[in-house]
Protein backbone atom coordinates (compact mmCIF):
# COMPACT_ATOMS: atom_id res chain seq x y z
CA UNK A 1 0.00 0.00 0.00
CA UNK A 2 2.86 2.54 0.85
CA UNK A 3 3.96 1.73 -2.84
CA UNK A 4 1.13 2.62 -4.24
CA UNK A 5 1.09 5.88 -2.56
CA UNK A 6 4.38 6.44 -3.35
CA UNK A 7 3.65 5.89 -6.98
CA UNK A 8 0.60 7.77 -7.02
CA UNK A 9 2.43 11.19 -5.31
CA UNK A 10 5.56 10.66 -7.61
CA UNK A 11 2.91 10.95 -10.81
CA UNK A 12 0.88 13.39 -9.41
CA UNK A 13 3.94 15.66 -8.26
CA UNK A 14 2.88 16.04 -5.12
CA UNK A 15 4.35 15.64 -1.42
CA UNK A 16 3.35 12.14 0.85
CA UNK A 17 3.76 13.29 4.40
CA UNK A 18 0.47 12.13 5.66
CA UNK A 19 0.60 8.86 7.73
CA UNK A 20 -3.21 7.26 7.97
CA UNK A 21 -4.57 6.10 10.52
CA UNK A 22 -7.45 3.32 10.31
CA UNK A 23 -9.80 3.27 13.56
CA UNK A 24 -11.94 0.21 13.85
CA UNK A 25 -15.53 1.47 14.58
CA UNK A 26 -17.30 -0.71 17.02
CA UNK A 27 -20.40 1.02 16.64
CA UNK A 28 -22.56 -1.61 14.28
CA UNK A 29 -26.07 0.78 13.97
CA UNK A 30 -26.33 1.83 11.14
CA UNK A 31 -26.55 5.75 9.74
CA UNK A 32 -30.02 6.69 8.75
CA UNK A 33 -29.94 9.53 6.01
CA UNK A 34 -32.76 12.04 6.89
CA UNK A 35 -33.88 11.57 3.21
CA UNK A 36 -33.89 8.01 3.91
CA UNK A 37 -37.07 6.38 3.99
CA UNK A 38 -37.58 3.82 7.04
CA UNK A 39 -40.99 2.26 7.28
CA UNK A 40 -40.11 1.82 11.42
CA UNK A 41 -39.80 5.81 11.69
CA UNK A 42 -43.20 6.11 9.38
CA UNK A 43 -45.18 3.95 11.80
CA UNK A 44 -43.71 5.62 14.89
CA UNK A 45 -44.25 9.11 13.82
CA UNK A 46 -47.92 8.02 13.07
CA UNK A 47 -48.24 6.73 16.30
CA UNK A 48 -47.37 10.14 17.89
CA UNK A 49 -49.14 12.41 15.78
CA UNK A 50 -51.94 10.42 16.46
CA UNK A 51 -51.59 9.91 20.23
CA UNK A 52 -50.73 14.31 20.25
CA UNK A 53 -54.05 14.61 17.99
CA UNK A 54 -56.08 12.21 20.53
CA UNK A 55 -54.89 14.09 23.36
CA UNK A 56 -55.07 17.90 22.12
CA UNK A 57 -59.28 16.69 20.86
CA UNK A 58 -59.31 15.19 25.00
CA UNK A 59 -58.29 18.00 26.56
CA UNK A 60 -59.94 20.74 23.77
CA UNK A 61 -63.16 18.26 24.83
CA UNK A 62 -62.70 18.56 28.85
CA UNK A 63 -62.01 22.75 27.63
CA UNK A 64 -65.14 23.14 25.85
CA UNK A 65 -67.52 21.92 28.95
CA UNK A 66 -65.93 24.38 31.71
CA UNK A 67 -65.70 27.51 28.93
CA UNK A 68 -69.42 26.77 28.14
CA UNK A 69 -70.43 27.14 31.62
CA UNK A 70 -68.23 30.16 32.15
CA UNK A 71 -69.96 31.83 28.95
CA UNK A 72 -73.58 30.43 30.23
CA UNK A 73 -72.99 31.96 33.94
CA UNK A 74 -71.27 35.47 32.89
CA UNK A 75 -73.47 35.60 29.18
CA UNK A 76 -70.21 37.65 27.89
CA UNK A 77 -69.78 37.84 24.23
CA UNK A 78 -66.08 37.33 24.57
CA UNK A 79 -66.53 34.03 26.02
CA UNK A 80 -68.71 32.68 23.83
CA UNK A 81 -66.52 33.86 20.99
CA UNK A 82 -63.48 32.04 22.82
CA UNK A 83 -66.06 29.38 22.82
CA UNK A 84 -66.64 29.28 19.19
CA UNK A 85 -63.04 29.52 18.31
CA UNK A 86 -61.99 26.69 20.73
CA UNK A 87 -64.90 24.52 18.91
CA UNK A 88 -63.38 25.45 15.56
CA UNK A 89 -60.09 24.41 16.77
CA UNK A 90 -61.05 21.09 18.39
CA UNK A 91 -62.77 20.21 14.80
CA UNK A 92 -59.59 21.31 12.93
CA UNK A 93 -57.39 19.07 14.82
CA UNK A 94 -60.07 15.93 14.47
CA UNK A 95 -59.60 16.77 10.60
CA UNK A 96 -55.54 17.06 11.33
CA UNK A 97 -55.88 13.25 12.66
CA UNK A 98 -58.45 12.08 9.91
CA UNK A 99 -56.11 14.05 7.14
CA UNK A 100 -52.89 11.47 9.00
CA UNK A 101 -54.51 8.61 8.86
CA UNK A 102 -54.86 9.30 5.08
CA UNK A 103 -51.76 10.54 4.46
CA UNK A 104 -50.24 7.45 6.14
CA UNK A 105 -52.28 5.16 4.22
CA UNK A 106 -51.37 6.65 0.92
CA UNK A 107 -47.23 6.84 2.29
CA UNK A 108 -47.38 2.62 2.64
CA UNK A 109 -49.61 2.06 -0.50
CA UNK A 110 -46.87 3.90 -2.14
CA UNK A 111 -44.22 1.73 -0.46
CA UNK A 112 -45.62 -1.27 -1.54
CA UNK A 113 -46.15 0.06 -5.37
CA UNK A 114 -42.29 0.88 -5.17
CA UNK A 115 -41.36 -2.15 -4.13
CA UNK A 116 -44.06 -4.02 -6.72
CA UNK A 117 -42.27 -1.85 -9.71
CA UNK A 118 -38.86 -2.97 -8.50
CA UNK A 119 -39.59 -6.45 -9.23
CA UNK A 120 -38.47 -7.59 -12.83
CA UNK A 121 -40.15 -10.04 -14.70
CA UNK A 122 -37.98 -11.27 -17.68
CA UNK A 123 -39.88 -13.34 -20.05
CA UNK A 124 -37.35 -13.69 -23.19
CA UNK A 125 -33.49 -13.89 -22.22
CA UNK A 126 -30.82 -13.69 -24.94
CA UNK A 127 -27.55 -15.12 -24.48
CA UNK A 128 -24.59 -13.12 -26.69
CA UNK A 129 -22.38 -15.92 -27.02
CA UNK A 130 -20.97 -19.23 -28.53
CA UNK A 131 -22.49 -22.57 -27.61
CA UNK A 132 -19.62 -23.70 -25.63
CA UNK A 133 -20.06 -20.59 -23.50
CA UNK A 134 -23.50 -20.59 -22.37
CA UNK A 135 -22.56 -24.94 -21.76
CA UNK A 136 -19.96 -24.01 -19.64
CA UNK A 137 -22.28 -21.26 -17.86
CA UNK A 138 -24.57 -23.99 -16.71
CA UNK A 139 -22.04 -26.13 -15.52
CA UNK A 140 -20.81 -23.64 -13.25
CA UNK A 141 -24.26 -22.88 -12.32
CA UNK A 142 -25.16 -26.85 -11.56
CA UNK A 143 -22.05 -27.32 -9.83
CA UNK A 144 -22.78 -23.86 -7.88
CA UNK A 145 -26.18 -25.56 -6.57
CA UNK A 146 -24.55 -28.77 -5.31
Amino acid sequence: MSKTRDALSEALGIENNKQLEVIENSDTTPVVLETEKVPGDIEQDYALSRRTFRDLIDKGNSAIEGITDLAKESESPRAYEVLATLIKTVADTTKDLYDLQKKTKDLTTEEKKVAEASVTNIDKAVFVGSTSDLLKQIKDKENENL
